[in-house]
């Protein structure tokens, strides 16, 4: 894998949910809690320069404001992720669901023990 300054992570898209591949209103097929191919998110991940931090904002998310600039100058670069494991952690009941993903699906040995 090749590390390129001002890269962010990328994680393709998976849903909780049922999609449906449609053509002319009619479905032709159903996919089961899968990953949406080809749509990739921000994995929040992220390898910047340190001379990013002149443009970081004072108010505001790097996300919203610095990244559209960098986007749009071309020079933000991504690593794609596939079929690794990812969940958004906001909360404390977000800890426990994956610690117990985490161990169910054992990938405790992953984790570095201090």
């Amino acid at each position: 894998m090749m590390i390129k300054p001002n890269s962010i992570a990328a994680i393709e898209l998976r849903t909780n949910y049922g999609t449906m591949k449609i053509k002319n209103n009619k479905i032709l097929q159903f996919n089961e809690k899968t990953d949406v191919k080809d749509i990739w998110m921000n994995g929040g991940i992220y390898h910047l320069n340190t001379n990013i931090a002149k443009i970081l904002p004072t108010r505001g998310s790097i996300e919203g404001i610095v990244f559209p600039k960098l986007a749009k100058k071309k020079s933000l670069n991504t690593v794609k992720f596939k079929n690794v494991l990812w969940r958004s952690i906001d909360s404390h009941k977000d800890v426990e669901t994956c610690s117990k993903e985490m161990i169910q699906k054992k990938y405790m040995k992953f984790i570095s023990k201090r």
